[in-house]
């Protein structure tokens, strides 16, 4: 069915997963293994998952969901449309799951199946394909692919949304999907621009996703966090550190809001107030932010990840222009410690 359960809609995900998975385990039991009925049990199934960012079961899910549509595939176009889908969520699922070779295949196949399905080279769906691909190539440090993806992508977006819709448009329209995902597609496109040094190109697009996502969901979102944050880099790069602290502050309240004190986001944000710290030459105010960070990473990565070992490298600086010149020997020390357990070479 394609009504929410109340417990997903509650956000109750343990209790949708079960209900979804005694569904799943009735439907295998008397159903043929390729039955639709059982791929859109397993397509619901994987929504949750996503909701609860089990990346690992989502993906299993929609790999299942992906043999069924397949097999049920037929010459018409519907269903071609509907194997497509499949390719592309289960692409989405592998690029959460930080798996982008698989990820890239899915949604390059993905936007081939549409492409020669749909009779509109406009649809929404075909941007989606070109964001996700462009947004892989800029973590691949494939940048002018990766721009030219992007902007593939924003063209399509602005077919349906126009090239500047004003705030009023944005929030009386019903086609969230598209402002959403031209959101997106900007941000990921202004992190391409920033790291090819189009600064200036790069905040402007930075921040008309920003305003995008302000008029959909509101100030305090985790979007706007982290918009404000990779301004405030810039910001910090640029020497403007005290519009950089500004807009570190609202990043940190903002996440902390949503994700509380412990979340690898929260960290990401204390490492760059800790920089900016230390160029305002307020050591001990950048220890503290350190230090709070490098908790979080520990906790979440552990003590010998290269996520920590990053902080503790700028431990040793902050320890070092204080003074104390063994202890950033310690740092350094350990850091070039975790980075050999890594296989670094020199």
């Amino acid at each position: 069915s394609t009504y929410l359960l109340p417990a997903e809609r509650k956000g109750d995900y343990e209790s949708a997963v079960q209900c979804l998975q005694d569904s799943l385990s009735g439907r295998r039991e008397h159903l043929d293994e390729f039955d639709n009925d059982i791929a859109d049990n397993l397509t619901r199934l994987e929504n949750v998952y996503f909701k609860r960012t089990d990346w690992d079961l989502a993906v299993t899910a929609y790999s299942d969901c992906l043999k069924i549509r397949e097999a049920s595939r037929g010459t018409d176009t519907a269903t071609q449309i509907i194997v497509a889908d499949a390719l592309f969520d289960l692409g989405t699922a592998l690029h959460k799951a930080l798996d982008s070779q698989r990820s890239m295949q899915l949604f390059t196949d993905a936007l081939k199946e549409y492409q020669r399905h749909l009779n509109d080279p406009n649809n929404v769906k075909i941007a989606k394909c070109h964001s996700y691909i462009g947004e892989i190539y800029e973590k691949t440090n494939e940048l002018l692919k990766a721009v030219n993806s992007l902007e593939k992508a924003t063209e399509i977006y602005k077919h349906h949304i126009g090239a500047d819709p004003s705030e009023k448009e944005i929030r009386a329209s019903k086609n969230i999907d598209a402002y959403s995902g031209q959101a997106e597609t900007l941000f990921r496109l202004a992190t391409a621009k920033d790291r090819l040094g189009e600064e200036a190109t790069a905040l402007r697009q930075y921040r008309s996703a920003m305003r995008l996502y302000k008029s959909l969901f509101g100030r305090d979102t985790l979007h706007v966090a982290k918009i404000l944050n990779r301004l405030a880099n810039m910001k910090g790069r640029a020497g403007s550190v005290d519009k950089a602290m500004v807009l570190f502050d609202e990043s940190l309240r903002i996440r902390m809001l949503h994700l509380g004190n412990n979340h690898e986001d929260v960290a990401e944000t204390l490492f760059g107030m800790g920089i900016v710290f230390e160029k305002r030459r307020d050591y001990g105010a950048a220890m503290k932010a350190y230090s709070d960070c490098l908790r979080i990473r520990s906790s979440k990565f552990g003590s010998d990840s290269m996520e920590v070992a990053q902080v503790v490298v700028n431990i040793g600086v902050v320890r070092g222009n204080k003074g104390d010149f063994s202890g950033a020997l310690k740092s350094w020390n350990k850091a070039l410690s975790i980075y050999r357990k890594h296989g670094l070479g020199d």
